[in-house]
């Protein structure tokens, strides 16, 4: 389907207002933090009492919190989705992998003359080569041609005595979020002094599985051992070791007198792990919903933030999915998205620059992440709004108040109003009748398999 009618099934209710488009010598900078396996229920600011996350509530204070951000309940295929702006039953192909032909909103950063980074987790492909081929300039990254094949199995493959790939060369990590850090800050300081607009994706590996301590964890000194043993005690060393990263970040950015003109943007790729437990302030406990397509897998924090020149501390009850970052990106820099991109997203631009939001009726849901050994089980596709969701195989729940989607709807009961937004969300997700997650057909293209087949070099 064309894109024009794609969008138009999202539900596009208003229009952008005129005078935000960025002028060439201040487009603003541009940075992606993207967050693994943190659930919104992990943030102060989002009503959790579990975790000290001091600098991202400070955060949510200058910038806008949005209350309805939705990724997919999985790692890969979430960053294909952001990456690319369309959604995963157009370019989906395998878990752990993305095909190198792929636009996304690097080649358009490119395009505008911006330099491009990307620091952290890659889990996109074992070739060096795809990291340019998606359109970046540079790179610090874990799980890209090695994992674990280096530092052995008594390390880890993303945190303590871990290796890193710095740009084609491998690079021992006492720490590897640390080594991360450390690049981001001096790719900032290089482009800041090269007077350069630059996009700088994050995708930090915290604080994703192992649950291990970080170098601030009290154990970390009394033991080597101890920095490699797998506990659910060391997930709120790990939340609070990912949010001083981002105050430090912030820090940075105000130490380079870039503040202002940066446009930065902290979201998480799924729901929290399934063993860990979080208590809100309203007296819930909410069990980590990753893998699965409830609320608790795809609810995740958005916290975006533009310098202090738009008054801070809002709170948006706008819906927004990964796919809405590109359009968001390109209006921010100035450029058009090609129409044969097909790019699926509503842009979040006019409302960070305090005008009139563009609000979208429902969002998408196409999960099934294709294992190379096995079928998933909770493969779903879906439409939803702020409060309704309707699978492909009929089901339908008020999920607002049946998170765990425990109680299908009898939709003869329902009022008419409620019917029609049935009628809606049916119509949508029977829309593409060439794809459904229970059954093979995904779209398969690209030489996938030789990922998990090729013996990295070392």
């Amino acid at each position: 389907m064309n894109r024009e009618l794609r969008t138009a099934g999202l539900g596009l209710l208003a229009v952008a207002a005129a005078g935000c488009t960025p002028k060439q010598e201040t487009r603003p900078n541009i940075i992606l933090i993207l967050a693994d396996d943190m659930g919104a229920e992990c943030l102060g600011c989002y009503g959790g009492t579990s975790y000290r996350t001091p600098h991202l509530d400070a955060l949510a204070e200058r910038a806008i919190r949005y209350e309805n951000m939705h990724a997919t309940p999985l790692s890969t295929p979430s960053r294909v989705q952001l990456m690319t702006g369309v959604y995963n039953d157009r370019n989906y192909v395998n878990f752990g992998y993305m095909n190198d032909d792929e636009h996304t909103f690097a080649h358009l950063a490119r395009q505008a003359g911006y330099s491009t980074a990307v620091v952290g987790k890659w889990q996109l492909g074992r070739s060096r080569e795809m990291v340019g081929k998606l359109g970046f300039d540079e790179w610090c990254l874990t799980q890209l041609q090695i994992y674990k094949e280096l530092a052995g199995e008594r390390a880890t493959d993303r945190y303590a005595f871990s290796y890193v790939d710095d740009n084609g060369h491998y690079e021992f990590s006492y720490y590897a979020p640390d080594d991360f850090q450390r690049y981001a800050f001096e790719y900032i300081d290089r482009q800041t002094e090269a007077g350069k607009p630059f996009l700088l994706y994050y995708p930090t590996p915290l604080v994703h599985t192992p649950h291990v301590a970080t170098p601030d964890s009290e154990c970390w000194t009394d033991d080597p051992d101890t920095r490699f043993r797998k506990d659910t005690r060391h997930f709120p060393d790990m939340v609070a070791y990912l949010d001083k990263q981002v105050g430090q970040l912030v820090a940075k950015l105000e130490e380079r007198g870039i503040w202002d003109n940066t446009i930065l943007i902290f979201v998480g790729d799924n729901g929290t792990c399934h063993i860990i437990t979080s208590q809100t302030e309203d007296g819930r406990q909410i069990a980590g919903g990753k893998g699965s397509p409830t609320v608790y897998g795809t609810h995740v924090p958005l916290l975006i933030a533009w310098g202090d020149k738009y008054r801070g501390g809002r709170v948006s009850d706008r819906l927004v999915d990964l796919t809405d970052f590109m359009p968001t990106i390109a209006d921010a820099m100035g450029i058009e998205i090609p129409e044969e991109w097909g790019a699926e997203g509503i842009s979040l631009y006019p409302e960070l620059c305090g005008q009139e939001p563009l609000e979208r009726e429902f969002s998408l849901l196409h999960f099934n992440p294709l294992w190379p050994h096995m079928a998933y089980p909770r493969a779903a596709r879906c439409a939803y709004d702020k409060e309704y969701k309707y699978y492909w195989d009929g089901r339908f729940y008020h999920y607002a108040e049946d998170p765990l989607e425990e109680h299908p709807l009898d939709i003869a009961a329902c009022p008419p109003e409620v019917q029609a937004l049935h009628a809606r969300l049916k119509a949508r997700v029977d829309e593409l009748p060439g794809w459904y997650p229970d059954k093979p057909g995904a779209p398969r293209h690209g030489d996938y398999k030789s990922f998990y087949d090729a013996k990295p070099k070392q």
